[in-house]
């Protein structure tokens, strides 16, 4: 995600096991300063170096799901269940604060379109819950509260919102351009914007004519022919630098694609990406040389389900499987090597709070 100004900004698990323990007053990783195939010479803007500098930041998925016992839903669920009756967000910025993390990025809407704010655009939202409070100002007072930077996750593809399915052009232009700008003059600053569902309208460039997965430039090449038009992300991305310059904007490219730039973008995505092996940050784009910083993001859960297999990202009541100290710590090298940020998942319970085993070893990270 790019950190300069619009005036500058076009121009400049396979977790590994561990058996060691984790020792108090644990410092993060440096990063090494020649990871990521960067021998060109281009470097970060003073903003991505901004970001980069932060290393570490908690993810957090809340939502209808975490009443239903799903990771995906249809947008059909009924409301009525959602009812965090002992919300406590300071709870989480303060797990996370004394953990080391210097940031923490929100599921504002995730692909059921269910909205954790006080949204004008639709009522499948907060306001038609118990609960009718606005969990995204709560958890911004409370990062501001403990000294954390804010992020958010939206998802483009919208499984509630009928315009998604009829019009995607007045969707784009009067359904999610609006919700981005009630999330990006609300709140104040947002350090990260975290877009997920490309997917959805990006048919072709998956396999090559041999059915193989093509490289990550010819993905590119077919994500701006296809992907980038029905979104229309070149007017998106502008939209944003326009009403906050300096937030920096991410597009999930999947796993499958991880480390892979879905232009115009400023970060490029980590699903996943904890194997080891290098990533590349110098990308071609806009007739330049540009650095593009990474986040790999994971969680906390270890177990998961049949579709999640690796670990679930939002609460489920059986699930209390999670990453060891050791785990994280493994995370956290990986991440340094590569010079990366780790953003590590903890999806709090129905209750509002974290889950017991996410505050114990984020504990043990702090020392």
């Amino acid at each position: 995600m790019t950190n300069q100004n619009r005036r500058d900004f076009l121009k400049k698990t396979s977790l590994l096991a561990m058996g060691a323990t984790v020792l108090p007053g644990f410092d993060l990783p440096k990063g090494n300063s020649n990871a990521s195939q960067n021998q060109s010479g281009v470097k970060p803007t003073p903003v991505q170096k901004k970001w980069m500098d932060m290393k570490f930041g908690m993810f957090i998925h809340f939502g209808i799901n975490t009443y239903y016992d799903k990771e995906w839903s249809d947008g059909t669920l009924d409301p009525s269940r959602y009812n965090p009756t002992q919300l406590d967000t300071d709870q989480w910025c303060k797990v996370a604060k004394n953990a080391g993390m210097k940031y923490i990025v929100f599921v504002t809407k995730h692909h059921d379109g269910f909205c954790n704010w006080k949204t004008e655009l639709t009522d499948y939202s907060v306001e038609s819950t118990p609960f009718k409070g606005d969990v995204v100002e709560n958890l911004v007072n409370s990062a501001r509260k403990y000294g954390l930077k804010v992020g958010f996750y939206y998802s483009l593809w919208d499984r509630h919102e009928k315009l998604y399915e009829t019009d995607e052009y007045r969707y784009v232009l009067e359904f999610m351009k609006p919700q981005l700008k009630e999330l990006l003059t609300r709140y104040g600053d947002v350090c990260e914007l975290w877009f997920d569902g490309f997917w959805k309208k990006q048919q072709s460039g998956w396999k090559n004519e041999q059915g193989d997965r093509p490289s990550g430039e010819e993905f590119i090449q077919s994500w701006r022919m296809e992907g980038a038009y029905h979104w229309q992300m070149d007017h998106i991305y502008q939209y944003v630098k326009e009403l906050q310059p300096d937030c920096l904007v991410m597009n999930n490219a999947t796993s499958v694609f991880a480390g892979v730039p879905l232009h115009p973008v400023d970060i490029l995505s980590g699903e996943r990406a904890t194997e080891e092996k290098d990533y590349k940050r110098v990308w071609q784009w806009l007739g330049e040389k540009k650095y593009f910083p990474m986040q790999i993001e994971t969680t906390m859960s270890a177990k998961g389900n049949e579709k999640f297999p690796s670990g679930n990202w939002f609460w489920h009541e059986s699930d209390h499987s999670v990453l060891s100290p050791a785990q994280v710590r493994e995370l956290l090298e990986i991440a340094g090597k590569k010079n990366a940020n780790l953003l590590l998942n903890c999806g709090p319970m129905a209750s509002g709070r974290l889950r017991p085993e996410d505050v114990k070893v984020l504990n043990q990270i702090s020392g």
